[in-house]
């Protein structure tokens, strides 16, 4: 069952231009050796270490980077256990097939040998052979076990695909078969983020195709793994925003009333922009929500792109993306804050909802948002420089409540940085430990990124 509903623009139309933050090189660049892993450190002056400043006391120099032999890795999220302990997860893709892998760290980034049998990192096959990689975004439950939301993609139909693992890094036999559920919904079905609520159900969110064109989908499971169809119709939650369209979800949220907010792209031929969907607690499109559930933004009249979606406190709601700018000839990091209900931009939110950012003469995005106990904004992604022959750079950037960069911040208010000299370098994910230091996670030349920041 596709729900559709009107979608509104009618408050997108009045973007300002991007050079109302900040444009030009970046405040930092970090380079580190190709040469060898990265990891540990004696301890030193952490609570001396400025906003956003490597912390000495982690990894080497505030970061630390580890390689699989044989693999590559890509991380898709980093998640800060109650005991500060890092749980990264990720796509892998090795001589023998495709996969995911999770590794665990202890709060100052090195190897934590508890887990996955000493090794720190466990890794299942989803595919064999000529296979795809996929993101394996992941949640933590409560009792510390780690749960993936992938897809099975032997380059051909793909399936949704939800791991679990043991809080000590074993694939969890309690949970679907072996520690695996496979779902097929239609031919071909990605998923791309995952949440878990508080009575223990799983929520998964992606996009599926009949071959025709993509739509949203969020499909929910019981905490064994088997399809909850009490939600939605018969488990799952859908939405196309047009006949024909191509709607592919990035980020998805579950909010304190349980309601299920999720965000990407929406794509006509020549008019992609971003795209929100609310669903209620039982699947149904919340019609409190934009117009009847749904709500399309189109900023510049060119590209747009919604990466990540974060919900504050007093239920107003962050849209991270990019937006292309055609006047500047380049993609612009985008964030964009509206009211609770999705009908207005929060006009106090830097005068006008909406705040850009650009590093890079050409591509810059903001791929994860987080938001701090004080309530600033912390938002990482990437964006490519000419001095670095157009890799992508990793960037973290603080934006106060108001909208406006945190000047404290990294001295002006982001910057970019680098695990390998010239390597590709993306930001995998974003949180804090308990002491409110930022941890970032990411990779570099194919190998896991972390790093930790002064709040």
């Amino acid at each position: 069952m596709f729900f559709s509903a009107p979608v509104t623009t009618a408050f997108a139309g009045a973007a300002e231009a991007p050079l109302t933050l900040h444009a030009g090189p970046p405040s930092r660049v970090m380079d580190l050796s190709a040469s060898a892993d990265f990891a540990g450190s004696g301890p030193s002056l952490a609570s001396l270490v400025a906003p956003g400043d490597f912390d000495p006391s982690f990894g080497t120099g505030g970061m630390a980077l580890y390689q699989l032999s044989g693999a590559t890795l890509r991380v898709d999220s980093v998640l800060v256990q109650p005991d500060d302990r890092l749980v990264v997860t990720g796509r892998l893709r090795s001589s023998t097939g495709c996969g995911v892998f999770a590794s665990r760290y202890n709060a100052d980034g090195t190897v934590d040998t508890t887990f996955a049998g000493g090794t720190g990192l466990v890794t299942t096959l989803l595919a064999s052979g000529t296979c795809n990689a996929t993101p394996a975004p992941a949640a933590l439950q409560p009792d510390g076990k780690i749960v993936i939301a992938s897809t099975r993609d032997q380059a051909g139909p793909t399936d949704f695909a939800l791991l679990r693992y043991t809080a000590s890094g074993a694939p969890d036999t309690t949970f679907g078969s072996g520690g695996l559920v496979i779902y097929n919904y239609v031919m071909y079905d990605h998923a791309t983020d995952v949440a878990i609520q508080p009575d223990g159900r799983i929520l998964l969110a992606g996009a599926s195709s009949n071959n025709t064109n993509l739509d949203f989908v969020v499909a929910r499971f019981t905490s064994t793994g088997a399809l909850d169809s009490t939600f939605g119709f018969g488990g799952r939650a859908t939405y196309g925003f047009a006949s024909g369209s191509n709607d592919s979800l990035s980020d998805m949220v579950l909010q304190p009333d349980g309601k299920v907010l999720v965000v990407g792209l929406t794509y006509t031929p020549g008019t992609p922009d971003f795209g929100l969907v609310r669903f209620t607690a039982s699947g149904a499109l919340d019609s409190s929500f934009g117009s009847g559930g749904a709500l399309k933004i189109n900023l510049f009249g060119s590209t747009d792109q919604a990466m990540a979606v974060a919900v504050q406190t007093d239920g107003k709601i962050l849209v991270g993306g990019n937006a292309y700018y055609p006047a500047g000839s380049q993609y612009y990091m985008t964030l964009l804050r509206l009211n609770a209900s999705g009908t207005a931009y929060d006009t106090t939110f830097n005068g006008s909802g909406q705040a850009y950012l650009s590093f890079g003469p050409t591509d810059n995005i903001i791929t994860h948002l987080a938001i701090q106990a004080d309530g600033k904004i912390v938002a990482g992604g990437y964006t490519s420089l000419t001095s670095r022959g157009y890799n992508f750079d990793a960037a973290l950037v603080r934006f106060l409540p108001t909208g406006a960069l945190d000047s404290s911040f990294a001295g002006g208010g982001g910057f970019t940085y680098e695990g390998f000299t010239d390597s590709h370098d993306l930001t995998g994910g974003i949180g804090f430990q308990s002491d409110g230091k930022i941890i970032v996670g990411g990779t570099s030349a194919n190998s896991i990124r972390l790093s930790r920041h002064g709040n």
